[in-house]
């Protein structure tokens, strides 16, 4: 179960396996440390990391893309050869495009984590070099070492601490978030051990939906507060559920917390104008009433009170499956507004006709993992082969792109200097996008008009980082 209700994951950890591999299993034993550190300071945090080791030839598999898009915390536990891993490399950016995403810095957090110090400044992505980070490795003039929890158990453990509370603050700050957005509380009574499974089923699907789901934790039954913390549990609530066993239950009290929590409900909830209790009752072999011969005697008085004095007065019960419950529940519940479908940013590609060709790859980039829309503008030379659909495109456009593969570097120039282009000539808004084969000129060219992209094998290239940009010049894309 995860700590914050709109994701499945709550960290996820990227990592290269080889760094699993020592005989003291660093990595298995740093995240050990981390969750028993977090369950102390939060409670239970889902932490997810793939223990598959990939063979060359096997494809990314899509659990790890799904619990990527599913986590709200990534930690990147950098080793020496992290970035040697196309698998690592894969990860990192995916969830680079999520946080760059509109309004993703809201909603999820990147945390670097050095196991061992980067072989270079230049092959870490701004991204990483930019944002406060966290060091396990002593490091000398001479050497550096991997802080070892045993060797080095002071130090280790005082690193770990202030990680966890950040952490700690972090998971609370995107849990605060998610409550403001939340579309509303949802009472479901506790229950006895027989029936935690089922509860727990409700309670994650109302998490996923967008639901806060209270009380969250077992209530201190003999407290002199409980009852005032059952009222205000119950004042929050859109709807109230109560599930009801008719077996014995090993904990002798059940039956009588389960009146309690319903008369309570069904008082308050009525106090308030809101829906009246929804019970469900646990089926049983025969067909009749709750009082039957398949109900435990100690369910008897409960199921009665149930079934006469409070359907009298309006309340619902129903001896169907679970799922016949959670199709009720919706029911009742208020049905989220649907978002405005977003509309992909657009996205002006100035290409020389010779180069059209070799737009495949960059427009798939632009299409399937940043949801920009191309619209691409073919050159003879440095002229627009139609002029009209250039200014219009620019019109409609707060990015435009300049693709350069197998001109020479006077075209580039000659483009920048283009006149249609000079509202777009600043390094958030014009980039030149090298690639194909390499070139001294390539290799040199610097714009103070344009940002500078060149093309490389694993996406490291700055474009997301580019188009990110575009939330800022005055334009959404709803």
């Amino acid at each position: 179960m995860s700590f914050l209700p709109q994701y499945q994951n709550d960290l996820f950890i990227s990592y290269r396996r080889a760094a699993n591999d020592s005989p003291d299993r660093w990595v298995d034993s740093f995240c050990n440390h981390l969750r028993s550190e977090l369950r102390d300071r939060v409670g239970e945090v889902a932490i997810w990391r793939d223990t598959a080791e990939l063979r060359a030839g096997d494809y990314w598999r899509p659990e790890i893309a799904a619990a990527l898009e599913s986590t709200g915390i990534f930690l990147a536990l950098i080793s020496r050869t992290y970035f040697d891993s196309d698998e690592c490399r894969k990860e990192l950016d995916r969830f680079l495009g999520r946080l760059k995403a509109a309004g993703g810095a809201e909603r999820c957090k990147l945390v670097p984590i050095f196991k061992h110090p980067s072989r270079s400044p230049d092959e870490l992505p701004a991204e990483l070099r930019e944002i406060g980070h966290y060091e396990f490795f002593k490091q000398d003039a001479q050497a550096w070492r991997e802080l070892d929890p045993n060797r080095d158990k002071d130090d280790y453990w005082e690193r770990m601490s202030r990680m966890v509370q950040d952490l700690s603050v972090a998971l609370e700050e995107l849990l605060g978030r998610q409550k403001k957005q939340a579309l509303g509380t949802v009472f479901i009574a506790r229950v006895g051990p027989e029936l935690l499974q089922e509860r727990e089923r409700l309670r994650a699907d109302l998490r996923q939906r967008g639901y806060l789901v209270v009380p969250e934790t077992e209530y201190l039954w003999n407290a002199d507060d409980c009852a005032a913390r059952m009222d205000a549990d119950l004042d929050k609530a859109l709807l109230s559920i109560h599930l009801v066993a008719r077996s014995a239950s090993i904990e002798p009290l059940t039956a009588q917390r389960d009146r309690l929590q319903l008369e309570r409900a069904h008082a308050r909830m009525r106090q308030r104008g809101m829906p009246a209790p929804l019970v469900w009752i646990q089926a049983g072999s025969g067909t009749g009433s709750g009082t039957g011969s398949d109900t435990d005697p100690s369910k008897q008085d409960l199921l009665k009170f149930i079934e006469q004095e409070l359907a009298n007065e309006g309340v619902d019960y129903l001896r169907g499956s679970l799922e016949e419950l959670k199709t009720q529940m919706l029911d009742m519940l208020p049905k989220p507004i649907a978002a405005a479908p977003s509309k992909p940013l657009e996205l002006a590609l100035l290409v020389e006709e010779g180069d059209v060709a070799a737009l495949g790859e960059l427009k798939g980039r632009l299409v399937d993992q940043m949801g920009a829309e191309p619209r691409p503008i073919k050159f003879s030379g440095s002229k627009a082969k139609d002029a009209e659909r250039l200014q219009r495109t620019l019109a409609g456009c707060e990015q435009a792109l300049i693709f350069w593969g197998q001109q020479e570097e006077e075209w580039v120039y000659d483009m920048l200097d283009l006149p249609d282009l000079e509202r777009l000539c600043s390094k958030n808004r014009l980039a030149v996008y090298i690639c194909g084969a390499p070139s001294a000129e390539k290799a040199a060219f610097v714009s103070s008009k344009a940002t500078v992209l060149r093309a490389q094998a694993a996406g490291e290239d700055g474009l997301a980082a580019f188009l990110a940009q575009a939330q800022t010049l005055g334009r959404t894309r709803q």
